[in-house]
Parts: structure tokens; sequence; C-alpha cells
């Protein structure tokens, strides 16, 4: 699952407060001055067009249609790095969450074809997805959430796929089963699981690092040499710390790999002030 992305970060801070320290203090040291007085040691003004901001010192800007405009100040200190997006080949992978249903230690039902020692877990998955997986296809499964020291994963297979209900629910039911002979899944527990969902193909695709999954959408940062734009993506399926999409930023295209939630709390936060200064 793609978790959203609500907490507050310290580069913020740090990044807001870089540009407001104040040039003439640095002047100052370098010509061997006190910062107020001169060289007579009468006491002196510094106006502040004798020390212009230099475009290092900007604060961050949000640029309607074009992305968020950075000063170098602001890039270093939130250590943003961007990477290109590259064609990989890859085997599309549904992952996913499901609920054991059945414990290895429940009694098989004379009626089912359900084994004892195997525990059994369901999850409702999209129709169209459905029609890509068959009974039999292999399934990777581990504990929800961090497992014990050591622990593999698991190797289970598809139980069975019922369509049942798509008319009435709009989703088709997927039936895992794994073995589980110490009974370390009792009813109730939840397994992360991955099946592939058919042959390897060419995929354009980012580090993990750099998908922005928001209430708005998924996103990628894009870095056109000037302007960090925040850009949808389609996608497709993620596989070995890659996401793989479909559709736009071309290969090649230089995107965000680390930095990007920074980059996201930035503007929610400049958009957040250009609306309160509009009233």
């Amino acid at each position: 699952m793609i978790p959203l992305l609500t907490a507050p970060r310290k580069g913020i801070a740090c990044a807001f407060g870089s540009w407001l320290i104040l040039s003439p203090l640095a002047a100052a040291a370098e010509s061997g001055d006190s910062p107020g007085l001169s060289s007579s040691g009468e006491p002196k003004i510094v106006l502040e067009e004798a020390h212009p901001k230099k475009e290092a010192e900007e604060p961050p800007r949000l640029v309607a249609g074009k992305g968020l405009l950075l000063s170098e100040v602001t890039r270093t200190a939130l250590g943003i790095k961007t990477v290109p997006v590259i064609v990989h080949n890859l085997t599309p992978l549904l992952s996913g969450s499901a609920q054991v249903y059945q414990a290895a230690a429940e009694r098989a039902r004379p009626s089912s074809s359900t084994r004892p020692g195997v525990a059994y877990a369901t999850v409702f998955i999209d129709p169209k997805t459905a029609e890509k997986l068959k009974v039999g296809n292999p399934v990777h499964v581990r504990r929800k959430g961090q497992p014990a020291p050591g622990e593999p994963e698991r190797p289970g297979k598809i139980f069975q796929i019922d369509r049942q209900l798509v008319p009435v629910t709009g989703q088709a039911e997927l039936l895992i089963e794994f073995p589980d002979p110490a009974n370390d899944f009792p009813v109730g527990a939840w397994i992360e699981f991955t099946t592939p969902l058919g042959e390897d193909a060419s995929y354009p695709a980012v580090p993990q690092s750099a998908l922005l999954a928001t209430p708005e959408g998924n996103f990628v940062y894009v870095w056109d040499g000037r302007f960090y734009r925040r850009t949808p993506i389609a996608v497709a399926f993620s596989s070995d710390g890659l996401v793989a999409f479909v559709g736009d930023p071309p290969a090649g295209t230089p995107v965000v790999s680390r930095g990007a939630e920074d980059l996201w709390l930035l503007e929610l936060s400049l958009r957040q002030g250009a609306t309160q200064g509009s009233y």
C-alpha cells in the first residue's frame, strides 16, 4: 500500500530559514569592520540597496503553470536529488493485503477442497485484474507489518478466483492458500502478497522514493532545469524498489528521487500562504 503524506519535515524549516541570513554581516566580516561601525569607529547606516539580495538566497516560490522555483540554498537544505526515467524489463505484479479466513489448524470441511496445515486468505480485486490471473499461479506471502527477524517469505498459490459477486460489488474475490504448519496465522491475521500478472515487458520506471502518493493522486516531481513541476503518473505496479507506470513522463526525463515529500509539503505551505494572502 502506498502511504499518504501528512507529517511535516524538519527540512522545510531549514529551507525557509536559510534565506533569512543577512548578507551585511558576512560583508562586514570580510572587510574586517564591525557590523555597525565605520573604519573610523563612527556608527554607519547600511542601506539595503548596498547589498542586493543574491538569487541564491531568494525564498521558494510557486509559479502557476511552471512549478516550484527554489534557490540553491533551499535545494541544498532539502537535499534534492534527481534521476532520469529509465525503461526496465519488468514482470507485472499484483501486490496487496489479504486477510486469513481459515487457519491451518482448522479441520478441513468434507465438502471443501481445503487442506489441513494450510491457511487461506481472501482479498477483493478488480475484475479486469482477475482476468489476468489463473488458479495455481504462485504467490509470495509474508506477515503484514513488521515481520519477525529472519522470517522468510512463504510460497503459496492462488486457490480460487470467485467472480460471482462482480454484478453486485463490482469486484472479484481472490483466495490464496499457503502452508502454515506452526499455525502462525490465525483467523483475522493479515498478510501481504505478490503474484505475477503476466510475462516480462518493458516499462518506464522510477525509484519508489520518487513516487508521491497524495489524496490528489500519484505524482512525481519533474525537473526541467529551473522548476520542479508536480506531474501525475499512471502507476502500473511496483517491483524490486521500482515503480512502473504507463504514459508520461517519457524516458530520460529527470525526476526527483530524494526530497519529493519535502517538495510536496513546501508546495502545500506556499499554496496555503497564497490562499490566505488573497483574503
